[in-house]
């Protein structure tokens, strides 16, 4: 059976974050993958008690999510980022049996420029298959001889069939890695959660009273007119249920939240938004935590007859409706880009022929090339 797993202990400074303090991040996320998400926030640590209610109702599914795509990634081949860790010994004093690592990260030689930069190996889950190891980097320590990384670690058959325990064994030599997950957006979630009663007390009324919430003097959304839309849309508007129509005839004010658990469909909600709600020669931004949640908005979006998007991102981490949208791919789509591309090539296979041309013309004799022969200094030309 796996160990009892602690509550996470708040941290020394209240404002700081989990991603500053590794023991706490370390126990968070063994809570998390315990399944024991109420323990993170109490009745008795001050917030309201329908804000702790609330806390614990996301606490719950941003667990579920997170152990959903450790499992995900544990069942199927992970690709991603790659790295090589060598185990240096024990953290002095870790009561989670935390070790220290070096980390050497593989470089990405394949060319994709509209990727942000590669994440650094800090609050990553790396997943050694040859030693059925899970790391997990909590930590980081500048050293003269090497920076070093603390982590704790999991048996990975045991964190597939849901138990959080340490591996039997360690790796003795250089372990080859692949990255499992990231648990950073999870961990500023929790973060988040956890420092509910710091909200405004108007956002938090909005999030736990929904009727509480003041209303907008002037609505930036536009009416919802079901008659005028586009039959396409009509059609997208009938496959709502009736907690996601409800919402779509609620966004009245400049800041709206709407809440819905993984799986309920809120792609399907901002989709319908988009089309029937914002007004016409608006710019939308669309962000979320995962390239998954991205990719299937984007082909909601893309189903539904909305062309004009513009995705940004790692090609290799993006799936293939995300891929579609990705500034390179709408460049390779457009005419005028094209037709201009074309033009560079031939301008750049006429110099590259008259370059070649003139390599081949003889090389005139010295002698022709002193001006009228005469002596250097003399001022006399013949």
């Amino acid at each position: 059976p796996a160990p009892a797993v602690p509550t996470a202990a708040p941290a020394a400074n209240p404002n700081a974050s989990l991603l500053d303090n590794a023991e706490q991040a370390e126990n968070t996320l063994l809570t998390l993958l315990g399944k024991d998400t109420d323990s993170l926030i109490s009745y008795r640590s001050g917030p309201a008690k329908e804000l702790v209610a609330y806390a614990h109702r996301w606490l719950k599914l941003v667990g579920e999510e997170f152990r959903d795509e450790v499992t995900e990634g544990l069942l199927k081949r992970p690709r991603g980022i790659e790295c090589t860790i060598s185990v240096l010994g024990p953290v002095k004093d870790s009561s989670r049996g935390a070790q220290w690592l070096t980390v050497k990260i593989k470089e990405n030689k394949s060319e994709d420029e509209e990727a942000a930069p590669d994440p650094t190996a800090m609050h990553m889950l790396w997943l050694s298959a040859e030693f059925g190891v899970v790391f997990y980097i909590s930590g980081y320590q500048p050293d003269r001889r090497g920076d070093k990384f603390r982590a704790i670690t999991f048996d990975a058959d045991a964190l597939r069939h849901g138990r959080a325990v340490p591996p039997r064994d360690l790796p003795r030599v250089k372990a080859r890695c692949v990255e499992l997950a990231s648990a950073s957006t999870t961990l500023q979630r929790v973060h988040a959660l956890c420092s509910i009663g710091k909200l405004d007390p108007v956002l938090a009324a909005a999030l736990t009273s929904p009727e509480a919430a003041p209303a907008a003097a002037h609505s930036p959304w536009a009416p919802l007119d079901e008659q005028s839309l586009l039959p396409s849309v009509q059609k997208q508007l009938s496959r709502l249920n009736p907690g996601q129509r409800a919402a779509l005839c609620g966004l009245d004010g400049a800041v709206t939240v709407v809440q819905g658990p993984p799986g309920t469909g809120k792609s399907s909600f901002i989709t319908a938004a988009c089309l029937s709600r914002v007004p016409a020669g608006s710019r939308i931004l669309a962000c979320t935590a995962t390239n998954k949640a991205i990719d299937s908005l984007v082909a909601k979006l893309e189903a539904a007859g909305l062309t004009q998007m513009l995705c940004v991102g790692s090609r290799r981490a993006m799936g293939e409706a995300s891929c579609r949208y990705l500034m390179s791919s709408v460049l390779a789509r457009d005419g005028f880009v094209a037709a201009a591309e074309t033009a560079i090539e031939q301008h750049s296979a006429n110099v590259r022929r008259i370059e070649a041309e003139l390599r081949e013309l003889p090389v005139p004799d010295a002698a022709l090339l002193k001006a009228g022969g005469g002596k250097s200094g003399g001022g006399g030309g013949g």
